[in-house]
């Protein structure tokens, strides 16, 4: 019986250490997950090409269903040429044929708003818009590649 009870307080006494130890970590804040998360702020260009993605979705939908307007695009050109301006990052990232990307995909957008002023097909919209999710891909391949399955899969 003595061995029985023996046993018994050693699992009993084992059982309340480890409840304790648990309470102790889940009580002790974790300051090293709290300061990355309250010091991380994206990046100019970061942000701008979070925006990017978000608004070629969007895009992706009108264009789609044919409701694309001037409106929209020239609210993309406004917003997304601040690309080639915006502090990235890292600065050592950026490759000279950064600017030349930023240029070929805001005159992409500018062909765009061309083939929609004259009223051009939607299967000439597509083809537009594939083209300067291609411009993004492209440069991505240079630069920062993890968002690139993210842009092949806004592509119509």
């Amino acid at each position: 019986m003595s061995l029985i009870k023996s046993s018994f307080y050693l699992v009993l006494i084992s059982f309340w250490s480890c409840l304790l130890s648990c309470n102790n970590r889940s009580l002790e804040p974790d300051s090293t997950k709290n300061n990355r998360q309250d010091l991380y702020e994206p990046s100019e260009l970061a942000s701008t090409m979070r925006d990017m993605a978000l608004d070629m979705e969007e895009l992706k939908l009108k264009v789609n269903t044919g409701s694309i307007t001037i409106k929209h695009i020239d609210k993309l050109i406004s917003s997304h040429s601040t690309m080639s301006s915006d502090q990235p990052t890292d600065i050592r990232e950026i490759q000279p044929s950064f600017q030349l990307f930023s240029n070929i995909y805001i005159e992409q957008l500018e062909e765009l708003k061309t083939i929609i002023l004259k009223q051009g097909e939607i299967s000439e919209q597509i083809l537009l818009f594939n083209s300067a999710l291609t411009t993004c891909i492209s440069c991505h391949r240079e630069h920062c590649p993890g968002p690139i399955s993210r842009i092949e899969k806004i592509k119509i």
